[in-house]
């Protein structure tokens, strides 16, 4: 495989990334080329592996970089899952390990999007429930003020645990999305190293 043939099929392996980074990636490994020299261009492909190989590590990196170096949203960390299972279908490694790989990629997603959802239906429904509380106290107040009073306070009581909890809720998905990602790319980094060991 020549140069050029090596950094193109690299370039399309990494297309998904903003055109800036790929530039800087192609950048980086063409003076990589240029300080080896034409003569020991086989060598250095050996030394850096197939394109998939490289494609698959800075893809992952790009992630993790993503996350660490900017504000972190749930959106940039959603954003962060997405480039490393990228990563991970890029790399080469055998099927019967990439279906087990993509098994535990999906239960860990799972696990984590159903711990933030039920975090957030518990947030929505206090509030909802409280208000359907306090319109039944009011609707029996002429009735019974006692039991209007009851209503009523459980009502604002459940109002306002759901408001206090709106910013406990944005810090753990952010937390569990964060974990998640840096979960992720350890995976990737084993599965990366133990690929590189069994090319060498």
């Amino acid at each position: 495989m020549s140069k050029d043939e090596y950094l193109k099929k690299l370039r399309s392996k990494i297309k998904k990334l903003p055109r800036e980074d790929v530039n800087e990636a192609i950048d980086y490994y063409q003076e990589y080329f240029a300080e080896a020299g034409e003569e020991d261009i086989e060598s250095v492909i050996a030394r850096l592996g197939s394109p998939s190989f490289v494609a698959s590590q800075i893809l992952a990196d790009y992630a993790v970089k993503d996350i660490t170096t900017k504000t972190s949203t749930a959106k940039k960390n959603i954003s962060a899952i997405w480039f490393i299972i990228l990563a991970i279908f890029a790399s080469p490694i055998a099927l019967p390990l990439l279906i087990i790989v993509i098994t535990v990629v999906f239960i860990l997603i799972l696990v984590c999007g159903v711990s933030i959802l039920t975090f957030l239906i518990f947030i929505v429904g206090l509030p909802i429930s409280g208000l359907y509380s306090i319109i039944s106290g009011f609707a029996v107040i002429v009735q019974h003020w006692q039991t209007s009073l009851f209503f009523i306070g459980i009502g604002l009581i459940a109002l306002g645990i759901g408001v206090v909890l709106i910013s406990p809720f944005v810090n753990f998905s952010k937390k569990a999305s964060l974990g998640l990602v840096n979960l992720l790319k350890k995976l990737f980094d084993k599965i990366a190293n133990n690929t590189r060991r069994e090319y060498n």
